[in-house]
């Protein structure tokens, strides 16, 4: 029952819908009943004087809709983007249709004429040139396949055939109709090939605004609907025109009136599918795109936030057991017989080396959260460096290290936990990839420190080079053990700091990796 309910309204509003079109349908052919019942009762007819400003007025302006819509058509239809045969044949009917309002209004009767005076039979001709040109085009051009191909369909095809089309009715005019009565003899009215012709085009236009008024609630295309009522109005025009006695009376006027409706709706509906549509769809995609970056942005920050919270809780659950795995085996060393105190030797060694991988998950989270916060102190470079290889304890192989940092540098403004991680990381990484002697060396440049780590390895190659401080990036060819996060981990450190790094490697001469550190005070 609830989804009968729901569904009531809208079925109602769906019945609705062609009942209001139908009365705007009536509503638009309205003026006209009222002109045909007056008819008998007073005729209503303006002087030249009065009639001829309006009608230039009404053809310029029918003309320079038509010329601005054949220019919006036309050049749209050239582009790589918009590719449409339907837009080719209408942009040059429509041309040739506004040189045929043109020409109207020149030889309207009161108007200066061309070659030759203005008559109501001059006006015809191109009247009825221009009508039968829009509607065939308005009719026949969207029913064809925005893809179609031709020799006759080709820009320069069309536009040739309109040139023809509009020579023809001018040759026409000035050699075959000249002394004629074809469509309007003076005081009897219209002929009936002129009531033939404008009947046929009022008939047509009818039936092509009937076409695409359905399909245009198919397709719920709003440039079809515009495209319908234009020859809707073309066809009440048309049945004006059909009714005049006189080229200044009341049908003749609202003829035209139909004609400049008519006209507005072609250009919106065509200017709306070449221009405003595509901007539309454009503007849509782009907010599409927008919400969709937002919340890929914003589903990105939550599975960092996440694997932050994810590495911090890890290397904490984890460096608690791994503390008494290290007193233990610290124990062993001092209790235990030589045998058990190698042993334990080595589970020191490496337990400290996954300490270090843990303190790199934990400080690699919160440099990307913002969340590394440094101790700093005056810190002494070569007592810092002898205490470092003096606990060694096995985690690194401090034989093979020279400490060339000489004891006469002033001290650095750094955290004494942190810098003992860099070197490490750097010290580490030289033993690691290198079997000759590492030097550890500094230097003072003004306000900074430049402390350097030197190894006689292979070196590192230039396209590595790049990349080496990134995080999960590990150089040489050698596969080794470890993250990956050593350098990256390095890299902000230093940074933290406010300091730089950078390495110096040509293979395979060995590598130098420097960093620097302001100095203290």
């Amino acid at each position: 029952m609830r989804n009968a309910a729901i569904a009531q309204p809208v079925t109602v509003a769906a019945q609705a819908r062609p009942r209001r079109r139908s009365l705007r349908v009536l509503g638009a052919a309205l003026p006209l009943a009222v002109v045909v019942a007056l008819r008998g009762t007073f005729a209503l007819q303006l002087t030249a004087a009065q009639y001829v400003p309006l009608h230039t007025a009404i053809e310029l302006a029918v003309t320079a809709m038509l010329l601005a819509t054949f220019a919006v058509q036309w050049f749209a239809a050239g582009s790589r983007g918009f590719q449409d045969t339907r837009a080719r044949v209408l942009g040059s009917a429509l041309l040739a249709a506004a040189i045929f309002e043109l020409l109207h209004a020149l030889v309207f009767p009161g108007m200066p004429g061309f070659f030759g005076e203005g008559t109501t039979e001059r006006g015809i001709t191109y009247w009825l040139a221009a009508r039968t040109w829009t509607v065939a085009a308005l009719v026949a051009a969207p029913l064809l396949a925005p893809g179609s191909e031709g020799p006759l369909l080709r820009r320069r095809a069309l536009v040739a055939g309109s040139a023809v089309a509009i020579a023809a009715v001018i040759a026409f005019d000035l050699l075959v109709s000249p002394g004629r009565s074809l469509f309007f003899e003076p005081g009897v009215g219209l002929t009936p090939l002129k009531l033939a012709v404008e009947s046929t085009v009022a008939v047509v236009a009818a039936a092509g605004a009937l076409v695409h008024a359905r399909i245009a609630r198919r397709t719920r295309d709003r440039a079809r609907g515009r495209l319908s009522w234009a020859l809707w109005l073309t066809a009440l025009g048309e049945i004006s025109f059909a009714l005049y006695a006189h080229a200044y009376d009341a049908f003749n006027v609202l003829g035209h009136l139909y004609i400049v409706g008519a006209a507005v709706f072609v250009f919106d509906a065509l200017f709306l599918a070449a221009l405003v549509k595509p901007y539309a769809e454009l503007d849509a995609l782009r907010a599409h795109v927008e919400d969709e970056l937002e919340v890929t942005i914003a589903r990105l920050r939550e599975r960092t936030e996440q694997r932050d919270d994810l590495l911090r809780a890890v290397s904490h659950d984890l460096r608690t057991p791994l503390q008494v795995v290290l007193l233990k085996a610290s124990r062993l060393v001092r209790t235990a017989p030589e045998e058990h105190g190698r042993a334990a030797r080595s589970i020191i060694g490496a337990s400290r080396r996954m300490d270090r991988m843990l303190r790199d998950l934990a400080d690699s989270a919160r440099s990307e959260s913002g969340q590394l916060a440094l101790a700093r102190q005056p810190v002494a470079l070569h007592a810092a460096v002898a205490e470092l290889l003096g606990e060694a304890d096995g985690a690194l192989e401090a034989g093979r290290v020279s400490n060339a940092v000489s004891p006469e540098l002033p001290p650095a403004d750094a955290d004494p936990d942190r810098l003992e991680r860099i070197l490490v990381n750097l010290v580490g990484n030289a033993l690691k990839y290198s079997t000759g002697p590492v030097t550890v060396g500094a230097a003072r440049h003004g306000a900074e420190l430049r402390v350097f780590v030197r190894d006689a390895g292979p070196g590192i190659a230039p396209e590595d080079q790049a990349r080496i401080f990134e995080r999960y990036v590990r150089g040489g060819a050698v596969r080794q053990e470890g993250l990956g996060l050593g350098l990256f981990i390095v890299r902000r450190l230093v940074e933290a700091h406010g300091g730089r790094i950078w390495v110096e490697s040509a293979p395979p001469e060995g590598s130098t990796f420097s960093f620097t550190l302001p100095v203290a005070g």
